[in-house]
């Protein structure tokens, strides 16, 4: 394209109408040769401080009027246009140059505090089952067309997510799953995107240091559905603020354990190796048979049938997809024989899987887990208080410390204990050895049945500590450590 076609005047009466654009670009780390860089400022970062190095790969230079001074200093070796919104012209240029018919995508949405991740993965699933054209888009990874790359964001921002839908621009007829995190709604990463279907899983408190409080949170999840009235949504009524949204919308199913709900189950029995339930809906029951575990799961299922069934797809033909799911990474994810890795890092995330290894048999659970730094550090003590009360034992350790103490942060952790059956090992890596050893030595004493649950990070492959993102995967560090004889020298705790 030239510049003219995505700036048009503006271009033109700067003369540099016919100047040839590869691509648009608002973060210097991604910055390719050819591209059309916007200067949109951004908290935490200079953005000026880089400006002089992008010469040799950027075209011209899109500038807010304001800062028209700022780059005068700098005198800058590719053209300079300046603009009275910087932000409202990259938002137009984007959808110019990255355009898609998005009248042939069929957008399915789903929010929520967890389950967004097993959810819309089952739905991906299903749709591929049934030989739908689909896509999927989420925080473990992108799969576009026959491609899968690993996920940068649970959603990604607006400049990204019309690059990926650019590459769709010649599908037809074709679905689009995606998670919608709360950051996506609030920052405008969606607009302009209409959603055939939405799907609401539940509530619980995250990300308070983003939102400040939790009606903030709430507000951001609502309005997914508020711009999506006409489209029809599946809201989990087992959970306080989905009845809150049911109420609101006139073209809104339910689902759940409860017996209003338009998708509920029934007769459900949990074992070690899954679940079977039956799913109802307009009177007639299907069973179910899946290798997920935990009640937790089953909403996440009967989210992920609601949808399907609601795009007019048979259920009974749905439910025959469920066998041949065997899960998520990271997501109550078994490394080794009743070794788990699990993704919560939330307090309500923590109970519903420290709930789902005693129900599913286990009487006797060590947890490793953390909290992470920089965030919201009201719920390090109540992950403390959940953990001291459903887990048997608890070895505290780092998460993604960041930029704070992570000794700090496990001590505030221990204080949500009101009993001693903590252990602070502040080396996430000590952490899940000393938990190993521990673990066995349990097995060996236990009669009933012992379960390790490794929580915080599930599929995440570094941890963050300053600055640094520092290679590390909690599955492979226990494959790595249960590959090996421990050195009976070695210290556990008693």
């Amino acid at each position: 394209m030239r510049l003219k076609e995505i700036l048009g005047r503006l271009s033109e009466s700067s003369g540099l109408a016919d100047i040839p654009v590869k691509g648009i670009s608002d973060d210097s780390r991604s910055l390719r040769k050819g591209d059309l860089f916007f200067i949109i400022r951004r908290e935490n970062f200079d953005i000026f401080s880089v400006l002089p190095g992008m010469g040799r790969k950027t075209c011209a230079f899109v500038a807010d009027t304001r800062d028209r001074e700022n780059l005068r200093r700098l005198a800058l070796k590719k053209p300079v246009i300046y603009v009275r919104s910087v932000e409202k012209e990259f938002l137009k240029a984007v959808d110019l140059f990255y355009g898609f018919n998005k009248n042939n995508l069929k957008f399915i949405g789903v929010t929520g505090t967890n389950g967004k991740t097993t959810t819309t993965h089952l739905i991906y699933h299903i749709l591929k089952s049934m030989r739908e054209s689909a896509s999927l888009i989420g925080t473990v990874k992108y799969c576009i067309g026959s491609k899968t790359t690993r996920a940068e964001y649970t959603t990604p921002g607006f400049l990204a997510l019309r690059r990926i839908l650019h590459k769709l621009k010649s599908e037809d007829d074709h679905f689009v799953v995606m998670e919608v995190s709360s950051h996506a709604i609030n920052q405008g990463r969606i607009e302009g995107l209409d959603f055939l279907r939405c799907a609401f899983t539940n509530l619980s408190r995250d990300h308070l240091d983003y939102h400040k409080t939790t009606q903030n949170y709430f507000a951001a999840k609502r309005q997914l559905f508020r711009d999506n009235r006409q489209s029809i949504s599946l809201i989990n009524t087992d959970d306080n603020y989905g009845r809150k949204i049911f109420r609101e919308l006139k073209r809104a199913l339910s689902y759940g354990f409860n017996l209003k709900a338009d998708f509920r189950a029934e007769n459900v029995y949990l074992h070690g190796q899954g679940s079977r339930f039956d799913v109802v809906n307009r009177n007639k029951a299907f069973k179910v048979e899946t290798s997920l575990c935990g009640r937790h799961n089953i909403l996440n299922i009967l989210a992920a049938l609601g949808v399907v069934s609601s795009l007019e797809f048979p259920l009974a033909q749905a439910v025959e997809c469920i066998p041949s799911f065997f899960g998520v990474e990271g997501r109550l994810e078994p490394v080794e024989k009743d070794i788990f890795v699990d993704y919560a890092h939330t307090p309500d995330a923590l109970k519903n899987v420290l709930l789902s290894l005693r129900q599913i048999g286990y009487d006797d659970i060590i947890c490793v887990f953390g909290c992470g730094g920089d965030r919201d550090r009201g719920k390090r003590k109540q992950m403390g208080s959940i953990a001291g009360k459903l887990a048997n034992f608890t070895f505290i350790t780092s998460d993604n410390p960041r930029s704070e103490d992570p000794l700090g942060i496990c001590r505030q952790i221990k204080s949500g204990f009101y009993k001693k059956n903590y252990f602070i090992a502040v080396d996430r890596r000590e952490a899940i050895r000393e938990a190993v050893g521990y673990y066995r030595k349990r097995c060996r004493r236990n009669a009933g049945k012992v379960a390790l649950l490794i929580a915080g990070k599930g599929h995440e492959d570094c941890q963050i500590i300053g600055d640094k993102r520092i290679p590390f995967k909690d599955s492979a560090v226990v494959r790595e450590i249960t590959g090996t004889v421990l050195n009976p020298k070695e210290r556990t705790v008693d």
